[in-house]
């Protein structure tokens, strides 16, 4: 069950196995001690220091048999006592240790929250080591949740701790969670790979094969990832001799097939990947056993169907035992794709279908993953305006207040009671009519306030119902943005420089949404989401969105021209796509709108697949605008996780005039 939960925490990323070994290195580094005898020392040892330390390592054993109820216990049990007795250093690995016992349960909130603690207990007791521990572990917990500018920042300041103290493990922890996090955006592959070399001269003189087979596996993905397989080979290769007789040589092997599999040589391939399978079996790694038979799958698809069918069924039986959603989800693209090539379209469609709900799935509870994930700081930014409010309310009591006073004056000054009482009508007609227009600005800032989150006829809804139903849309256009080479601007600009620059981007773009009668649905870090279709009085959105997909570039072109002072210069790459979504709100208090489905998933493809300053869209998209503007057909081009797919770059309209007053006329813009 352990396995299973840490595999499931892990999988989004594709080294993320390196997170793990970055979290845990005490438990994996160390030798576990005898349980039984640990507790002896509790039963001898008064309340002191040793059986703080006793209760943290009965909780680490523990958590590594994968005991997560029982090892929460010990961990809380030691927090209490190192508070009792004033032993810090204690408290905050107590703290550490709840926070990982949570870490492996998926719970990110409680995690973030018990390692913030640890970190704060271990600065309060000068411990580098724990300092630089703790750094890295909230630096991977950052990279799960999708904020890997936080990542960076937190493995950074890691390192350099752990450099100052020259604790080389903490070093080498925090390289290779820099490096994965890196790793995770193929445009930052050299990044990435620069520091996985770092890492060399510790692997060296540490002699330890966690972190070896780290680096290889590491280096060796990121090669193959770029088509450069010779190396990728290499790297894969040498990890075998220190892998063989491990845990991890099954996964080495399976890597080796894959690599071969992308060269074409599906002998060899086929020849890694049974090997790899029969050391999985008589290890009985299950996990390991179904990702090679998913692989086994792939490599048969299109020459033995009726093979690869095979193994894709074996390896979707192992996966509902242990209740991999990921894997299911490629089991039945796999089996798909392998009827498919079988003749038996029944089938096909089917597991597409399959597929596809799969797919929505994981995508929905990805989303609700991260809205959890950055709740901490929605919280934050929300601070100021409940300032403002309280002020307001003071003001408030304020008037009460003197309006009490003139009724207390009134009584006392009878020989004017005439004129107080005149002076008390007026008093309290400015009050009403200052409280009034008070509620009255606050009701329209709040109204405001929902028109930006949410579309007008969504709002509507809520504000009458309380609450939004789900709504399908049978052809929305989705566009998404991204910077080129935002992540190393950001390590070089102050959070001012940056914030202020992508806010000027991103007025633009929303002014432009706007003029076209498009919906902003986030941000997310550098990245642009909007779609049209999605209100009832859209018409031509597919149009509508190239055409203010064009002009976003031309404003980013013209900035980089004009540089005007203060602005970061970038470079935009556009994705579209057109399809059906399901759009709904999400939450009942905090929410926010949002759209579903693989239409989403396949424009942010065309946005990863584009070039800077060019609008990459896909084959339905091409097919509604094609009339209006000329496409230059780019050909099928891989995407990740889709397969191959056509894809067109938009050159601009056929005839400027024309067309453009025909697209902007519903938008009364001519």
């Amino acid at each position: 069950m352990k396995h299973r939960l840490l595999v499931e925490i892990l999988k989004p990323f594709k080294q993320g196995i390196i997170i793990l070994l970055c979290l845990s290195f005490f438990h994996v580094l160390g030798q576990s001690k005898n349980i039984d005898s640990l507790r002896d020392v509790l039963t001898k040892s008064k309340k002191d220091s040793l059986s703080v330390n006793a209760l943290n390592e009965i909780s680490s054993d523990l958590l590594n048999q994968g005991e997560f109820s029982q090892s929460l216990e010990f961990a809380q049990r030691a927090k209490k006592l190192a508070n009792e007795i004033g032993f810090t250093k204690g408290e905050a690995y107590a703290f550490k240790q709840i926070g990982l016992v949570h870490y492996y349960q998926g719970n990110y909130i409680e995690t973030f929250d018990n390692w913030t603690k640890s970190l704060e207990t271990f600065e309060l007791s000068t411990d580098s080591t724990g300092i630089a521990n703790i750094l890295n572990n909230l630096g991977g917990l950052y990279r799960l949740q999708g904020s890997n500018a936080k990542a960076i920042e937190f493995s950074l300041r890691s390192l350099r701790i752990a450099e100052k103290i020259k604790d080389s493990l903490r070093v080498v922890s925090a390289l290779g969670n820099i490096a994965i996090t890196y790793a995770d955006n193929p445009q930052d592959y050299e990044l990435a790979l620069d520091y996985y070399n770092q890492m060399v001269p510790y692997l060296v003189s540490g002699n330890n094969i966690e972190l070896a087979k780290a680096y290889y596996f590491g280096v060796g993905l990121i090669k193959d990832d770029q088509a450069n397989y010779e190396e990728a080979l290499k790297s894969f290769k040498e990890a075998l001799s220190i892998t063989e007789n491990t845990i991890y040589y099954a996964e080495n092997l399976m890597f080796l097939g894959q690599t071969y599999y992308h060269m074409g040589d599906l002998e060899r391939a086929n020849q890694y990947l049974d090997l790899g399978h029969e050391i999985a079996i008589a290890n009985d790694q299950q996990y390991e056993n179904i990702q090679i038979l998913i692989q086994k799958g792939i490599v048969n698809q299109k020459n033995d169907a009726k093979e690869a069918i095979r193994f894709f069924e074996e390896a979707e039986t192992l996966a509902k035992e242990m209740e991999l959603t990921y894997e299911l989800r490629d089991i039945y693209d796999g089996l798909s794709k392998a009827y498919k090539n079988q003749g038996d379209f029944r089938n096909a469609y089917n597991y597409q279908n399959k597929y596809l709900a799969q797919n929505d799935s994981l995508f929905n509870l990805e989303t609700d993953d991260k809205i959890r994930g950055l709740q901490f700081d929605f919280d934050l930014n929300k601070k100021q305006d409940e300032i403002s409010l309280l002020e307001k309310e003071g003001e408030i009591q304020e008037l009460k207040v003197q309006k009490q006073r003139n009724v207390i004056y009134g009584t006392i000054f009878s020989s004017v009671l005439l004129f107080l009482l005149v002076m008390g009508v007026f008093n309290r007609y400015r009050f009403m009519k200052k409280t009034k227009q008070i509620i009255e600005a606050e009701k329209d800032k709040s109204d405001d306030l929902l028109l930006n989150i949410l579309p007008e006829e969504t709002a509507l809804e809520l504000k009458k119902h309380g609450k939004v139903k789900a709504k399908s849309y049978n052809s929305v256009t989705v566009l998404f943005t991204d910077f080129k080479g935002f992540t190393t601007f950001a390590q070089h600009l102050t959070p001012e420089e940056l914030v202020h620059s992508v806010d000027y981007y991103f007025s633009k773009f929303d002014e432009i949404m706007e003029k076209y009668g498009l919906e902003k649905i986030k941000t997310i870090g550098d990245a642009y989401m909007c779609a049209g279709g999605l209100m009832a009085s859209s018409k031509n959105h597919a149009k509508s969105m190239v055409q203010a997909a064009i002009e976003m570039t031309n404003f980013v072109s013209s900035t980089k021209l004009m540089k005007p002072a203060g602005i970061t210069c970038f470079d935009v790459r556009i994705g579209i796509n057109t399809g059906p979504v399901v759009a709904g709100v999400v939450g009942t208090k905090k929410f926010a709108y949002d759209i579903w489905g693989d239409t989403v998933n396949v424009a942010a493809r065309m946005e990863s697949m584009s070039e800077p300053g060019m609008i990459n869209i896909s084959e339905d998209t091409f097919e509604l605008i094609n009339d209006v503007y000329d496409c230059e057909y780019r050909g099928e081009i891989e995407a990740k996780n889709k397969g191959l797919m056509k894809m067109y770059f938009v050159k601009g309209l056929k005839a400027k005039k024309e067309n453009y007053t025909k697209i902007t006329s519903e938008h009364k813009v001519i």
